[in-house]
């Protein structure tokens, strides 16, 4: 499989690291990930913490999971830097100042891919599945879980995404 050579800048879930599966599974040479307590931190201060990393770190691409996938789908239009999601939260809960992702968040030309497993455990997988399949392209794995049981399945859209740049 050939290696992404584009910036990649890859947004944890929430209680997950840089340590994940999932960032471990990205096949790229230039790829970041810095750690986050989302917990602990509102909307606004994460909002303006993730523009400073992209400013300072200049991503080419958004690889986000989960809660990393809502902020991968937001900063990818707030700054025009196309993302590749996996079964992201659509409409967190866990604080009440995020508000979910809408119509207006995902209705623009930026190209951005998801790629779901169905078997998510934590989710409405298929509710989220059936808010973005008609924005975003998405390849989907029957069965799998929350964790992700394939995460080496994101870099064939990573790659689809490093040509259009």
């Amino acid at each position: 499989m050939s290696q992404c050579t584009a910036k990649i800048l890859y947004l944890h879930g929430l209680d997950s690291s840089k340590e994940s599966a999932k960032f471990h599974a990205i096949n790229a040479t230039n790829k970041f990930c810095i750690d986050v307590d989302y917990r602990n931190l509102n909307y606004a201060t994460m909002a303006e913490f993730y523009n400073e990393i992209i400013e300072k770190i200049q991503p080419d691409i958004l690889v986000g999971h989960c809660l990393g996938g809502y902020w991968a789908l937001k900063l990818s239009q707030q700054h025009h830097i196309p993302c590749v999601v996996a079964n992201p939260n659509l409409a967190p809960t866990f604080r009440d100042d995020y508000s979910p992702i809408c119509d207006a968040d995902l209705q623009h030309d930026i190209p951005q891919m998801a790629y779901i497993e169905l078997g998510d455990e934590i989710m409405d997988i298929h509710a989220i599945q059936s808010q973005l399949e008609d924005y975003i392209q998405i390849e989907t794995l029957h069965g799998g879980h929350h964790r992700l049981e394939c995460p080496e399945r994101l870099n064939p859209l990573i790659l689809q995404i490093e040509q259009l740049l």
